[in-house]
């Protein structure tokens, strides 16, 4: 069965074809011609689709763990590369039109954070796809690691800057959080500044202001609303620390200490230590 998908905001440089490593997936260039003409897409639809050049195709018989598979590999775009990542808004079959799906929300962006429109090359798509393949084994190897990556998800295709606050929040929260009930902020906020090195915008009183303004809004002491304004900087900052805390996981490979608890505890207990 193979499936398309549109990519909004992506550019290929010097490449015909990308492969992805031990998956059916590619990025192929997007035909007028993979465009089904079903009822489910207005004209209107169709004319953003041919608009873009290329597309995500998925080409396989088993059509059960696609989407969770394009998931991760657009949050591999968003998370572990500096350029404007791409997204997907319409799953295409012309083979069986029930695959056919536009999707309700998307991923959006916070245009508060600037990053450039460059075009992917064949090395940025290596570069993504050696991430992506850990994200893979992150995702599996512990309830955790799984709801962590669930929650950025979540926090990427909302159109509400408080629920994604909230969400990319809860995923630190999984990655860091004590396994016994009780006050965590402070381990978690030593934990991520720890992981992160200390660096620029990862201090230990980085993280305690955005969680400073969660438990504000929590407890009534602002008005939360719609109405994003100044916040956006705020959620800008909390989405470059969780990616910064998932680039560190994947980059050396720690996410691996996950798989058990007493390993995790162990880890835990290393960025304690750490001054």
């Amino acid at each position: 069965m193979r499936i398309v998908m549109p990519l909004f905001q992506f550019e290929l440089k010097d490449a015909t074809r990308y492969a992805f490593a031990d998956c059916a997936i590619a990025i192929e260039p997007l035909m007028h011609d993979d465009i089904p003409k079903v009822a489910l897409f207005s004209e209107q639809d169709v004319g953003f689709m041919q608009r873009e050049s290329w597309a995500l195709t998925y080409d396989s018989f088993d059509t059960n763990s696609y989407k969770s598979l394009v998931n991760l590999l657009l949050i591999s775009f968003r998370v572990l590369s500096d350029y404007y990542p791409p997204f997907i808004k319409y799953r295409l079959c012309k083979a069986n039109p029930q695959f056919c799906t536009r999707l309700g929300q998307p991923m959006l962006y916070n245009f508060a954070v600037q990053r450039p429109h460059n075009p992917f090359s064949d090395t940025e798509l290596r570069q993504v796809d050696a991430g992506f393949q850990h994200l893979r084994k992150m995702d599996a190897i512990s309830p955790r690691t799984h709801n962590a990556l669930y929650f950025v998800y979540r926090a990427f295709h909302t159109d509400k800057w408080i629920d994604s606050f909230l969400l990319l929040m809860s995923s630190l929260e999984a990655l860091f959080s004590n396994d016994t009930p009780g006050a965590a902020t402070r381990a978690i906020r030593r934990r991520v500044s720890s992981l992160l090195g200390h660096g620029p915008r990862c201090a230990e009183a980085d993280i305690r202001n955005l969680y400073h303004l969660r438990s504000d809004m929590t407890h009534g002491r602002v008005v939360v609303d719609d109405d994003a304004g100044k916040n956006l900087e705020q959620l800008g900052h909390l989405e470059y620390v969780v990616s910064r805390c998932f680039r560190e996981l994947v980059n050396t490979a720690a996410y691996v200490h996950y798989e058990d608890k007493p390993r995790r505890d162990r880890f835990m207990g290393m960025l304690d230590a750490r001054p």
